[in-house]
């Protein structure tokens, strides 16, 4: 009886003690108060599909896949650079628009997509990441 009695109150301060513990993540601060949301980025090659040549002009294209995304997502980062990929042994050359969003969702990014593909002629490269952020102004 005396070792039922034993086990029974150790299990109890088992429990009791492992009751008060949380996981490190939980006590992590966050000075910042960011918080989560997935981060779209979208690689934008300014080369025709067909000719494999820029046929638009960079500035327009800008304005046109700022509209594009406007329609579609609440806010957008664009800078422009350049890509760089083998066609066989030949290096191509190509103008990138790098589109940095947070906020959408996967059907938003489709939709944008579907439009750039079809209304541009152009390639998109898409990626989707977890991140956590807060936009901090003065």
């Amino acid at each position: 009886m005396k070792k039922k009695l034993y086990l029974l109150g150790v299990l109890i301060l088992c429990v009791v003690t492992l009751s008060g513990c949380t996981p490190s993540a939980e006590k992590k601060s966050d000075p910042l108060g960011l918080e989560s949301s997935d981060r779209y980025e979208l690689l934008i090659g300014l080369n025709d599909v067909d000719t494999g040549k820029q046929v638009m002009d960079t500035q327009e294209a800008i304005e046109i896949v700022k509209m594009k995304l406007l329609s579609n997502v609440s806010g957008v980062t664009i800078t422009v650079s350049n890509g760089y990929y083998y066609v066989g042994a030949f290096i191509v050359d190509e103008t990138t628009l790098n589109c940095v969003i947070y906020g959408a969702d996967d059907e938003s990014i489709a939709a944008v997509v579907d439009e750039i593909n079809s209304d541009l002629n152009v390639s998109v490269l898409v990626s989707k990441t977890p991140s956590q952020y807060r936009l901090i102004t003065p």
